[in-house]
């Protein structure tokens, strides 16, 4: 199990002593998961917050039969339905794997459970979603000022390799751009050697 993985990463954030440690691990599952599997579909209950130790995960909402990437996640990233999970009512997220991953997944009652018994564990999680809320933050703002050319390279630059693994329809619909217009962006760029 890649236990000891994951608590390194979250001994980065703040220390847990041994006991924290054998609650986390006795409320913590590891999931195989193959490209192409679902961890959730659009209109479920997300009842899992997922670490992903590696592999990748593409994001989607579906509108009006029209499917649009809204995120996408890597390995050392958590990843879940904010809304769905926090709510637990139905999402309009699914989370589809689009390469072969290893995850460490806590459902939602343990999560409860582990902020009950200790405020530690609540201000860890805490600490995980200003992490996750600044990245956001991070990305609205580069994207909200930047040009395509500026929202693929910096996609490139937080998910190196990116487009080695996800189809370029749906890295387009993630940058909110047409299919043809990343074509082309992504020639231009070959001209000039990026």
């Amino acid at each position: 199990m890649n236990f000891t993985y994951f608590i390194n990463h979250l001994q980065a954030k703040m220390q847990l002593n041994a006991q924290w440690q054998e609650e986390l691990k006795i409320r913590t599952k590891e999931i195989i998961i193959r490209k192409g599997n679902y961890l959730l579909y659009p209109n479920e209950i997300c009842k899992h917050v997922y670490f992903i130790r590696s592999g990748f995960f593409r994001v989607f909402s579906t509108e009006n039969e029209v499917e649009e990437t809204v995120d996408f996640a890597a390995a050392d990233h958590f990843i879940t339905s904010l809304s769905s999970f926090f709510s637990q009512r139905n999402g309009k997220e699914g989370i589809v794997c689009e390469m072969d991953a290893v995850l460490l997944r806590i459902n939602f009652n343990d999560m409860l459970a582990l902020q009950d018994l200790s405020a530690d564990f609540l201000r860890l999680c805490n600490l995980v979603l200003q992490e996750y809320l600044l990245l956001l933050n991070e990305e609205k703002n580069t994207y909200r000022t930047a040009n395509a050319t500026q929202k693929y390279l910096y996609l490139c630059q937080v998910y190196p390799g990116i487009s080695n693994i996800i189809s370029h329809k749906n890295i387009a619909s993630y940058l909110g751009i047409a299919a043809p217009t990343l074509s082309n962006l992504l020639k231009d760029l070959l001209k000039k050697g990026n």
